[in-house]
């Protein structure tokens, strides 16, 4: 099976062990030196870089977090000076402060080599055409695809969220071989085509590169038998790389992580207790390589599972299983994370209604497909005209639609 970079891919695990610890303590001390946040963190824990030696030694240290992050907006999470940072990067959908994420010219370089170890490693060359499907405002990863497309000479076409009719065109003519999208917006391009009487085997397509939402094997059996092309899923995660924290191969068990550059663990969400292999828990990573902006035992709040054992591939990096569910109350609907916070957040800004509220996703296939926010309401609301409720409604999806870059039905109930 293609192997982009076979020298650390597939690598003895006690090499990699021996480069991860090395390139562990240079992001210690970059970590404690660079990053105040840090800093406070060593010193309230009664830490010091030398303490910590070997990878073992990384659970002495406290966890990071989403709020952590937020807390120290806009960059108080930056290792190096601004004059260094070349790109940034602003995740859509948290609540409260928004995150900043910086990247230097090398932080970037990595990341594009790791997107293309998977495309390479599902079977991407130089003759394929890449149709990248993803949207180009809230996704920044659809510019990765691009990027990383470029080292391994494939072709892009960049069609972003254009509707499914034109995504159809596109593909019969260009001949586009890979589609990278959201697994239900290939989806609904597939019911596009079966409304049409499209026969999908009449495309070239061959690949699907999905991700940025949960999917299920029923939805990738779908797609693979109604499509006639083999679907493959990626992973990252917004406050470090999204795309390129670990893909599928061709094997199809299970993602590999980039071990060289993200140190996995897996520790019971309640406890925070290190788990060890094949035992499901909460993901936590350890940038090894990033220089602007390092993140030590990141909470990633997506639950999975890691296998050591080498997979049919050649490869000897850890797989993860496939993320379908979470440690937090966060839902993704069509690619967007939805944090219950910033919900609380836009309903406190209507009085008379919230705090109480139910979010309903309707599901397709195991797809998320719609939200729907049942808000409570004051008596006085209820009992009001409908054009005025029909007005609060449509506020309340106007100021979500803002926040959270996404429709909403909304509906107004009694407070319980």
């Amino acid at each position: 099976m293609p192997i982009l970079n076979p020298a650390i891919e597939t690598m003895d695990r006690r090499a990699l062990l021996e480069l991860q610890n090395e390139r562990l303590q240079i992001v210690i001390n970059q970590a404690y030196s660079n990053v105040d946040f840090y800093r406070r963190k060593f010193d309230e824990a009664g830490l010091s870089p030398d303490d910590i030696k070997t990878l073992k030694d990384l659970e002495r240290i406290p966890f990071t977090t989403r709020r952590d992050l937020m807390e120290n907006y806009p960059y108080g999470m930056f290792a190096v000076p601004l004059r260094d940072v070349v790109r940034l990067q602003f995740p859509l959908g948290l609540y409260g402060n928004p995150i900043v994420i910086g990247y230097t010219p090398k932080d970037l370089e990595i990341w594009r080599e790791l997107v293309a170890r998977i495309m390479a490693g599902i079977g991407i060359t130089e003759h394929d055409i890449i149709q990248v499907a993803f949207n180009y405002g809230l996704f920044l990863g659809a510019i990765r695809f691009n990027q990383s497309a470029e080292l391994i000479g494939a072709a892009v076409v960049p069609a972003s969220i254009a509707p499914a009719e034109v995504q159809l065109r596109i593909m019969k003519d260009f001949r586009s071989t890979v589609l990278a999208s959201t697994p239900s917006f290939a989806l609904h391009i597939l019911e596009v085509m079966q409304k049409k009487g499209i026969d999908p085997r009449t495309l070239s397509l061959k690949i699907g590169l999905f991700g940025a939402e949960p999917w299920p094997e029923e939805v990738r059996r779908f797609i693979e038998d109604n499509w006639g092309i083999k679907a493959y899923d990626i992973y990252g995660v917004m406050e470090l790389v999204e795309p390129g924290v670990a893909g599928e191969c061709m094997a199809q068990a299970g993602l590999h992580i980039f071990e060289d550059h993200f140190f996995p663990e897996i520790i019971d969400p309640d406890s925070g207790k290190p788990l060890g292999p094949d035992r499901q828990g909460e993901l936590v990573l350890t940038t090894l390589t990033t220089a602007a902006y390092p993140l030590l035992r990141y909470r990633t709040s997506d639950v999975t599972a890691l296998h050591l054992e080498p997979c049919a591939c050649g490869r000897t990096l850890a797989r993860m299983e496939r993320v379908l569910k979470r440690s937090d109350p966060m839902i993704t609907v069509r690619g967007i994370n939805v944090f219950p916070e910033k919900i609380r957040e836009v309903l406190a800004s209507f009085e008379g209604t919230g705090p109480g509220y139910k979010t309903l996703v309707s599901q397709k296939k195991g797809m998320n497909d719609q939200l729907k926010i049942e808000v409570e309401a004051s008596v006085q609301i209820l009992r009001a005209t409908e054009e005025r409720r029909e007005a609060l409604r449509d506020a309340i999806r106007l100021a979500l639609r803002r926040a959270i870059g996404l429709r909403v039905e909304v509906e107004l109930t009694k407070r319980v």
